[in-house]
Protein backbone atom coordinates (compact mmCIF):
# COMPACT_ATOMS: atom_id res chain seq x y z
CA UNK A 1 0.00 0.00 0.00
CA UNK A 2 0.94 3.39 -0.32
CA UNK A 3 2.50 5.23 2.75
CA UNK A 4 1.36 8.28 3.36
CA UNK A 5 3.83 10.10 5.82
CA UNK A 6 3.59 13.44 7.29
CA UNK A 7 4.86 17.04 8.04
CA UNK A 8 9.13 16.92 9.27
CA UNK A 9 8.42 13.84 11.37
CA UNK A 10 10.89 10.75 9.88
CA UNK A 11 9.22 7.53 9.86
CA UNK A 12 6.08 8.53 10.97
CA UNK A 13 2.91 7.48 8.86
CA UNK A 14 -0.90 7.36 9.13
CA UNK A 15 -1.04 3.97 7.97
CA UNK A 16 1.12 2.93 11.59
CA UNK A 17 0.70 3.75 15.14
CA UNK A 18 4.53 5.04 16.45
CA UNK A 19 4.44 5.81 20.11
CA UNK A 20 7.92 8.07 20.13
CA UNK A 21 8.15 9.96 16.89
CA UNK A 22 11.61 10.65 15.81
CA UNK A 23 11.71 14.35 14.62
CA UNK A 24 13.17 15.62 11.74
CA UNK A 25 14.26 19.10 14.02
CA UNK A 26 13.80 20.45 17.06
CA UNK A 27 13.96 24.15 17.35
CA UNK A 28 15.08 25.83 20.20
CA UNK A 29 12.73 29.11 21.43
CA UNK A 30 13.03 31.36 24.21
CA UNK A 31 10.55 33.75 25.75
CA UNK A 32 12.61 36.08 24.30
CA UNK A 33 11.72 34.70 21.02
CA UNK A 34 8.44 35.14 21.52
CA UNK A 35 8.02 38.67 23.17
CA UNK A 36 9.74 39.49 20.14
CA UNK A 37 7.41 37.95 17.72
CA UNK A 38 4.60 39.16 19.94
CA UNK A 39 5.89 43.36 20.07
CA UNK A 40 6.02 42.94 15.70
CA UNK A 41 1.89 42.37 15.97
CA UNK A 42 1.81 44.56 18.28
CA UNK A 43 3.35 47.36 17.71
CA UNK A 44 5.23 47.34 14.46
CA UNK A 45 4.85 46.10 10.28
CA UNK A 46 4.55 42.61 9.85
CA UNK A 47 5.61 42.84 5.99
CA UNK A 48 9.52 44.76 5.30
CA UNK A 49 10.94 47.28 7.79
CA UNK A 50 14.04 48.24 9.76
CA UNK A 51 14.31 45.25 11.54
CA UNK A 52 15.30 43.31 8.29
CA UNK A 53 17.42 45.91 7.64
CA UNK A 54 19.04 45.44 10.93
CA UNK A 55 19.13 41.71 10.95
CA UNK A 56 20.87 41.71 7.35
CA UNK A 57 23.20 44.72 8.76
CA UNK A 58 24.30 42.13 12.12
CA UNK A 59 24.74 39.09 9.97
CA UNK A 60 27.17 41.01 7.87
CA UNK A 61 29.01 42.29 10.80
CA UNK A 62 29.52 38.76 12.34
CA UNK A 63 30.68 37.07 9.47
CA UNK A 64 32.73 40.66 8.05
CA UNK A 65 31.14 40.57 4.54
CA UNK A 66 30.36 43.30 2.98
CA UNK A 67 26.58 42.91 3.21
CA UNK A 68 24.39 40.46 3.65
CA UNK A 69 21.03 39.83 1.89
CA UNK A 70 18.28 38.26 3.54
CA UNK A 71 15.25 36.47 2.32
CA UNK A 72 11.92 34.13 3.06
CA UNK A 73 14.63 30.57 2.16
CA UNK A 74 17.66 29.14 2.03
CA UNK A 75 16.14 27.87 -1.47
CA UNK A 76 15.48 31.60 -2.36
CA UNK A 77 18.78 32.91 -1.71
CA UNK A 78 20.18 30.36 -3.72
CA UNK A 79 18.27 31.23 -6.52
CA UNK A 80 19.10 34.71 -6.27
CA UNK A 81 23.11 33.73 -5.90
CA UNK A 82 22.82 31.98 -9.70
CA UNK A 83 21.03 34.90 -11.33
CA UNK A 84 23.33 37.31 -9.47
CA UNK A 85 26.00 35.16 -11.18
CA UNK A 86 24.24 35.21 -14.64
CA UNK A 87 23.73 31.58 -14.37
CA UNK A 88 21.11 30.90 -17.70
CA UNK A 89 19.88 28.37 -20.19
CA UNK A 90 22.78 26.79 -21.55
CA UNK A 91 25.57 26.88 -18.74
CA UNK A 92 26.73 24.36 -16.59
CA UNK A 93 26.54 24.17 -12.80
CA UNK A 94 28.44 21.82 -10.72
CA UNK A 95 27.70 20.84 -6.59
CA UNK A 96 27.58 17.18 -5.12
CA UNK A 97 25.37 14.24 -4.69
CA UNK A 98 25.15 14.68 -1.26
CA UNK A 99 23.21 17.83 -0.42
CA UNK A 100 19.35 18.75 -0.34
CA UNK A 101 17.68 19.32 -4.23
CA UNK A 102 18.30 22.65 -3.11
CA UNK A 103 21.59 22.71 -4.06
CA UNK A 104 20.88 21.57 -7.50
CA UNK A 105 17.33 23.04 -8.16
CA UNK A 106 18.45 26.57 -7.94
CA UNK A 107 20.39 25.99 -11.10
CA UNK A 108 17.68 24.30 -12.66
CA UNK A 109 15.31 26.81 -12.13
CA UNK A 110 17.91 29.47 -14.24
CA UNK A 111 17.89 26.84 -16.86
CA UNK A 112 21.12 25.95 -16.39
CA UNK A 113 22.31 21.68 -16.84
CA UNK A 114 23.87 19.97 -13.17
CA UNK A 115 26.38 17.64 -12.86
CA UNK A 116 28.12 16.61 -9.77
CA UNK A 117 31.64 16.07 -8.43
CA UNK A 118 31.96 13.15 -6.21
CA UNK A 119 32.41 13.69 -1.98
CA UNK A 120 35.14 12.84 0.41
CA UNK A 121 34.24 9.77 2.06
CA UNK A 122 35.51 10.88 5.63
CA UNK A 123 34.05 14.40 5.63
CA UNK A 124 30.87 14.34 2.85
CA UNK A 125 32.88 17.28 1.19
CA UNK A 126 33.46 17.88 -2.39
CA UNK A 127 36.61 16.20 -2.57
CA UNK A 128 39.18 18.80 -4.26
CA UNK A 129 41.21 16.10 -6.06
CA UNK A 130 38.21 14.87 -7.29
CA UNK A 131 37.39 18.30 -8.44
CA UNK A 132 40.73 18.96 -9.79
CA UNK A 133 40.39 15.64 -12.53
CA UNK A 134 36.39 16.62 -13.29
CA UNK A 135 37.84 20.08 -14.34
CA UNK A 136 40.91 18.92 -16.18
CA UNK A 137 38.66 16.82 -18.15
CA UNK A 138 36.43 19.34 -18.69
CA UNK A 139 38.28 21.38 -19.89
CA UNK A 140 39.65 19.56 -22.91
CA UNK A 141 35.98 18.76 -23.98
CA UNK A 142 35.27 22.61 -23.46
CA UNK A 143 32.44 21.92 -20.90
CA UNK A 144 33.93 23.66 -17.85
CA UNK A 145 30.79 25.03 -15.76
CA UNK A 146 29.94 28.84 -14.89
CA UNK A 147 29.63 28.00 -11.02
CA UNK A 148 30.38 25.18 -8.75
CA UNK A 149 27.65 25.22 -5.80
CA UNK A 150 30.05 23.62 -2.45
CA UNK A 151 27.90 22.51 0.06
CA UNK A 152 29.66 22.22 3.85
CA UNK A 153 28.09 19.31 5.07
CA UNK A 154 26.76 19.32 8.47
CA UNK A 155 28.65 22.57 9.02
CA UNK A 156 31.62 21.52 8.36
CA UNK A 157 33.61 23.70 5.78
CA UNK A 158 35.35 22.33 2.53
CA UNK A 159 38.59 22.69 1.80
CA UNK A 160 37.76 26.62 0.05
CA UNK A 161 41.41 27.03 -0.14
CA UNK A 162 42.04 23.93 -2.50
CA UNK A 163 38.64 24.68 -4.37
CA UNK A 164 39.44 28.70 -5.20
CA UNK A 165 42.40 27.56 -6.17
CA UNK A 166 41.12 25.23 -9.07
CA UNK A 167 38.57 27.21 -10.28
CA UNK A 168 39.91 30.95 -10.57
CA UNK A 169 42.37 29.54 -12.51
CA UNK A 170 39.56 28.23 -15.06
CA UNK A 171 37.38 31.41 -13.96
CA UNK A 172 34.31 29.06 -12.19
CA UNK A 173 32.56 30.96 -9.67
CA UNK A 174 31.40 29.72 -6.24
CA UNK A 175 28.86 29.63 -4.44
CA UNK A 176 29.11 28.52 -0.94
CA UNK A 177 25.79 26.58 0.23
CA UNK A 178 26.49 26.56 4.00
CA UNK A 179 22.69 26.11 4.97
CA UNK A 180 24.13 24.33 8.17
CA UNK A 181 27.67 26.43 8.40
CA UNK A 182 26.24 29.56 10.15
CA UNK A 183 28.57 30.01 12.85
CA UNK A 184 31.40 27.91 11.82
CA UNK A 185 34.83 28.84 11.28
CA UNK A 186 37.98 28.15 8.90
CA UNK A 187 41.06 30.42 8.64
CA UNK A 188 40.31 32.76 11.24
CA UNK A 189 37.39 33.59 9.71
CA UNK A 190 33.32 32.66 9.76
CA UNK A 191 31.63 31.48 6.91
CA UNK A 192 30.09 33.57 5.21
CA UNK A 193 33.11 35.80 4.60
CA UNK A 194 33.55 35.04 1.35
CA UNK A 195 37.34 34.24 0.98
CA UNK A 196 37.08 31.81 -1.23
CA UNK A 197 33.96 32.24 -2.34
CA UNK A 198 31.59 34.88 -4.41
CA UNK A 199 28.62 34.49 -2.13
CA UNK A 200 27.70 32.42 0.33
CA UNK A 201 24.09 31.11 1.76
CA UNK A 202 22.89 30.25 5.06
CA UNK A 203 19.13 28.48 5.60
CA UNK A 204 17.13 30.11 8.51
CA UNK A 205 15.35 26.73 9.00
CA UNK A 206 14.28 25.58 12.19
CA UNK A 207 16.87 22.28 11.91
CA UNK A 208 19.52 24.80 11.69
CA UNK A 209 21.69 26.78 13.71
CA UNK A 210 19.33 29.39 14.25
CA UNK A 211 15.46 29.79 13.22
CA UNK A 212 13.72 32.69 11.66
CA UNK A 213 10.82 29.96 11.20
CA UNK A 214 11.76 30.03 7.69
CA UNK A 215 14.12 32.09 5.98
CA UNK A 216 17.72 32.34 3.91
CA UNK A 217 20.62 34.88 3.96
CA UNK A 218 23.34 35.55 1.29
CA UNK A 219 26.79 37.24 1.87
CA UNK A 220 29.35 38.54 -0.22
CA UNK A 221 32.42 40.65 -0.14
CA UNK A 222 31.36 42.70 -3.69
CA UNK A 223 28.17 45.42 -3.82
CA UNK A 224 27.43 44.93 -7.05
CA UNK A 225 26.34 41.26 -6.77
CA UNK A 226 24.78 42.30 -3.24
CA UNK A 227 22.88 44.95 -5.28
CA UNK A 228 21.20 42.54 -7.33
CA UNK A 229 20.15 40.46 -5.42
CA UNK A 230 18.58 42.55 -3.07
CA UNK A 231 16.81 43.74 -6.67
CA UNK A 232 15.92 40.46 -7.63
CA UNK A 233 14.60 39.45 -3.88
CA UNK A 234 11.92 41.80 -4.41
CA UNK A 235 10.43 42.07 -8.10
CA UNK A 236 13.61 43.42 -9.30
CA UNK A 237 12.33 46.98 -8.49
CA UNK A 238 15.11 49.77 -7.94
CA UNK A 239 13.66 52.93 -5.91
CA UNK A 240 17.02 54.73 -6.40
CA UNK A 241 16.17 57.00 -9.07
CA UNK A 242 15.14 60.15 -7.07
CA UNK A 243 15.98 60.68 -4.27
CA UNK A 244 14.02 63.55 -4.08
CA UNK A 245 10.79 61.46 -4.77
CA UNK A 246 11.24 58.13 -2.60
CA UNK A 247 7.70 56.97 -3.70
CA UNK A 248 8.96 56.41 -7.61
CA UNK A 249 10.84 53.01 -8.90
CA UNK A 250 11.81 51.54 -11.31
CA UNK A 251 11.76 47.37 -12.78
CA UNK A 252 15.02 47.14 -14.01
CA UNK A 253 14.46 43.52 -14.02
CA UNK A 254 12.71 40.51 -14.07
CA UNK A 255 12.76 39.84 -10.09
CA UNK A 256 10.25 38.03 -7.44
CA UNK A 257 9.01 38.17 -4.29
CA UNK A 258 11.58 36.51 -2.55
CA UNK A 259 11.33 39.20 0.53
CA UNK A 260 12.24 38.44 4.20
CA UNK A 261 9.24 39.41 6.69
CA UNK A 262 9.41 41.72 9.71
CA UNK A 263 7.94 39.16 11.76
CA UNK A 264 10.98 36.56 10.72
CA UNK A 265 13.59 39.15 11.00
CA UNK A 266 12.26 39.34 14.52
CA UNK A 267 12.71 36.09 15.01
CA UNK A 268 16.12 35.59 13.56
CA UNK A 269 17.20 38.82 15.92
CA UNK A 270 16.54 37.90 18.70
CA UNK A 271 17.80 33.77 18.09
CA UNK A 272 20.95 35.13 16.63
CA UNK A 273 21.66 36.99 20.69
CA UNK A 274 22.30 32.89 21.41
CA UNK A 275 23.70 31.58 18.16
CA UNK A 276 27.33 31.21 20.53
CA UNK A 277 25.16 29.15 23.03
CA UNK A 278 23.98 27.04 19.92
CA UNK A 279 27.31 25.82 18.67
CA UNK A 280 28.92 25.08 21.77
CA UNK A 281 26.07 22.98 22.32
CA UNK A 282 26.19 21.19 19.32
CA UNK A 283 29.86 20.82 19.68
CA UNK A 284 29.10 18.86 22.96
CA UNK A 285 26.88 16.29 21.25
CA UNK A 286 28.56 15.62 18.28
CA UNK A 287 31.77 15.43 20.70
Amino acid sequence: HKVDFTGEGVGISKNFKIEIPIPYSKHSISQSDIDAVADCLHHNPITQGKLVTQFESEIAEMVDSKGAVASNSATSSLHLACLSLNVQKGDLVWTTPLSFVASANAALMCGAKVDFVDVNSETGNICPELLEQKVYKAKKNNTLPKVLIVVHFTGLPCNMEKISQICRKHKIKIIEDAAHALGSKQNNHLIGYCEYSDITVFSLHPAKIITSAEGGLATSQDPILLEKMRRLSSHGISRSTDPNEPWKYDMLDLGYNYRMSYLHAALGLSQLKTINNFVQRRKEIAL
